[in-house]
């Protein structure tokens, strides 16, 4: 592997440097810090910022390099593309997160060093996939609610309990934590946990995108996508206010084409089974959220944004095949669009 390492004002770009000291050669500097190691990995200060996509693909290009990884300003989520010919191919935060998880537990299986008491932490909007991995282990995870501090929070009780076995944390966002030593997502650690990770299978023949189809094999195919309905004006956070109410009050009773099974409150604290009418408690703190489980094992849940005035509405879909989990995806994209 060849790796680039590329940032522009990002507070995490030297520590990141220093991380792959064994490993990185300077070979350029210029707005940018560009770097070169034997092991690879780009980095771009701001995904969002075009410029900086082309300055990186096209750095990569010409070193003929492996991956494409990306820490945001202040280096804490971290994404990642693969190359694939002439082009380099995307994964989502759900991925490179089911991805990590796998690894770990594969290697500490293989070391025969995976605790008995060893567990997890997701949040609530990250994909299903995650817990089917975790299960084919004997694994534990816990779900929580969005926000690392929640993920925290977990860690915090565990160890009060005597159990130091967190593998890994993660939400679809991007953000990962391995290990006890932060509360907190770290692309410095994580950026290094991808390059091992993509060292590990290129030494197999195979690249991370290989890696995620014998995921998908192995366990069923998921698609996932997170919708933000943007309100503006005056008005913006009743109107918000409103549509989480008007869901509350008028459920839908089908999504995508399947029935809800299962409802989730997660204000009001509670599960609702829509076939015996039976409740259970979320067991989670009390915040404005809303699930929807399918029968066809396809969820979807709404929440307000905590800090800009949009809703987000995440689709969790699966299928037997590729195509079956983006059609699921699509019908209940479509279907949540017309119903808010």
């Amino acid at each position: 592997l060849v790796d680039v390492c590329q940032t522009l004002a990002n507070r995490g770009a030297r520590v990141i440097v220093v991380a792959f000291r064994d490993n990185v050669r300077a070979v350029a500097e210029a707005d940018a810090l560009i770097m070169i190691p034997r092991i690879t990995t780009l980095f771009t200060g701001v995904l969002e910022i075009l410029p900086l996509q082309f300055l990186a693909y096209y750095t990569a290009r010409e070193n003929g390099c492996d991956l494409i990884i990306a820490t945001d300003p202040d280096a804490d989520r971290t994404g990642v593309r693969i190359r694939s010919g002439d082009s380099y191919i995307g994964l989502t935060g759900n991925q490179i997160g089911c991805l990590l998880l796998d690894y770990i537990i594969t290697a500490l299986k293989e070391k025969r060093a995976l605790p008995a008491d060893a567990y997890a932490v997701k949040s609530i909007v990250t994909t299903e996939l995650a817990s089917r991995i975790c299960a084919a282990s004997g694994v534990a995870m816990f779900d929580v609610l969005t926000g690392f501090k929640f993920i925290g929070e977990v860690i915090k009780n565990q160890l009060a309990r005597g159990n130091s076995s967190f593998i890994l944390g993660y939400e679809e966002s991007y953000g990962y934590l391995k290990g006890s030593y932060a509360r907190d997502k770290d692309g410095v650690v994580a950026s290094m946990l991808i390059t091992e990770m993509a060292a590990h299978y290129s030494a197999l023949g195979k690249t991370l995108v290989d890696a995620r189809e014998d995921l998908f094999k192995k366990y069923g195919y998921f698609a996932e996508k997170t919708v933000s309905l943007n309100f503006t004006g005056v008005h913006a956070q009743d109107d918000m206010r409103k549509m989480m109410e008007k869901l509350r009050s008028d459920p839908p009773a089908a999504i995508g084409g399947s029935k809800v099974r299962r409802a989730g409150d997660f204000l009001e604290g509670f599960y609702t089974c829509k076939v015996t009418g039976n409740r259970k408690k979320t067991g989670l703190p009390s915040s404005n959220v809303l699930s929807f489980s399918l029968f066809n094992r396809c969820k979807v849940l709404v929440r307000p944004s905590g800090t800009e005035p949009k809703v987000k509405v995440y689709l969790l879909c699966r299928g037997k095949t590729e195509k079956e989990a983006l059609d699921r995806l699509e019908a209940c994209r479509a279907d949540m669009e017309k119903l808010v």
